[in-house]
């Protein structure tokens, strides 16, 4: 059985109160009734594919963890518990990279909840071939990545030993 990891950029939030541009204002952004509609969409549709991620790292802003609870009436495994990474919040590809790296060696597929630019860069750099992902990551975006290998010449390739080296874009959805 092969990895997946699925990047999900949140669905579409409200804009942050007029002049206020503090770090805790945009994190209190909620998603607006069509985000959480495509927040629910984005569900139903892994469910349609059969992708059922059993390892979450979220950004706890509040966007992020409406698009999770969007997401989770439509899964259909149990996943354990959503690890909620402040250091994903407006992080840059490495440090996403990161992130998804320290995911449990049992975890066939890995969830990333997170923010533009950094998910956008980060599918980039995951697979540079991947036309598709010129069209950018808007709101609700989800990009499905096969692991096939990495450079740490593991016999199984595993989270701890992913880079860029190691996945390829298998599908990418607006829901």
């Amino acid at each position: 059985m092969s990895r997946k990891l699925l990047l999900l950029r949140h669905a579409e939030a409200v804009p942050a109160p007029m002049g206020d541009f503090s770090s805790a204002a945009d994190h209190a952004r909620p998603l607006t009734a069509a985000g959480l509609a495509a927040a629910q969409r984005c569900g139903l549709w892994l469910r349609q594919q059969g992708l059922s991620p059993d390892y979450v790292v979220c950004s706890p802003a509040v966007r992020t963890r409406q698009t999770l609870e969007g997401l989770l009436p439509f899964l259909h495994a149990p996943l354990s518990a959503p690890l909620f990474c402040p250091d994903i919040y407006e992080a840059p590809p490495h440090a996403l990279l990161a992130q998804i790296q320290k995911a449990p060696p049992q975890a066939r597929t890995v969830l990333l909840i997170g923010h533009n630019p950094g998910i956008s860069a980060l599918a980039r750099q995951l697979d540079t071939q991947a036309a598709v992902l010129d069209q950018g990551f808007a709101t609700g975006s989800l990009a499905v990545f096969k692991m096939w290998g990495s450079t740490a010449n593991t016999p199984q390739p595993n989270w701890q030993s992913c880079d860029t080296l190691s996945l390829t874009l298998d599908t990418f959805s607006r829901p």
